[in-house]
């Protein structure tokens, strides 16, 4: 084997071990928040979700963000939903802690309409939460940071989708 083939070789090895090491550095996919309860360890599961909580968009996989895209019909392959900056995380842990005080039941959609800077301008909540709670969560996404949608490969107005159940327990 030549000096050449043995350099693009471990070049390519290098590579496959620094992608590797990059995809280790995130942490373990966390789809649940759960909260303590008497006479368990595990506590209880309060918020259920199909996608990681712990992660942001550009950490999501590809079947990740084909669930998120499959809200917006219609949207060309190139183009990107808005998404919260720092992953739903954030949002459900405030989310949970207006639960603890509020406890809603019933479903609720949140709308937040966010701009091509990642501000979101307005919100409208649909269901049949309790109004306190439909307040809250509107509050909490208002003051949500969010990685724009992108139109044409440039960032642009959007609305993010947030659909949420409750039961009481």
């Amino acid at each position: 084997m030549s000096y050449r083939s043995e350099l693009l070789i471990s070049a390519c090895l290098l590579a496959g071990l620094m992608q590797a090491a990059a995809a280790s550095d995130l942490p373990r996919k966390r789809y649940e928040i759960r909260v303590e309860e008497t006479g368990t360890r595990l506590g209880r599961v309060a918020i259920r979700s199909s996608l990681p909580l712990n992660r942001r968009y550009a950490e999501l996989d590809e079947a990740e963000r084909a669930l998120i895209r499959a809200e917006y019909e219609g949207m060309p392959a190139a183009d990107e939903p808005p998404f919260p900056a720092q992953g739903l995380l954030p949002i459900f842990n405030a989310i949970q802690d207006g639960m603890d005080k509020l406890f809603p039941s019933g479903a609720m959609t949140v709308v937040a309409d966010v701009d091509s800077e990642g501000k979101v301008r307005h919100v409208d909540v649909f269901g049949d939460v309790q109004p306190e709670f439909a307040r809250f969560s509107s509050a909490v996404l208002m003051v949500t940071p969010f990685k724009p949608g992108f139109c044409g490969g440039k960032p642009c107005n959007m609305q993010y989708v947030l659909r949420m159940q409750f039961s009481k327990i």
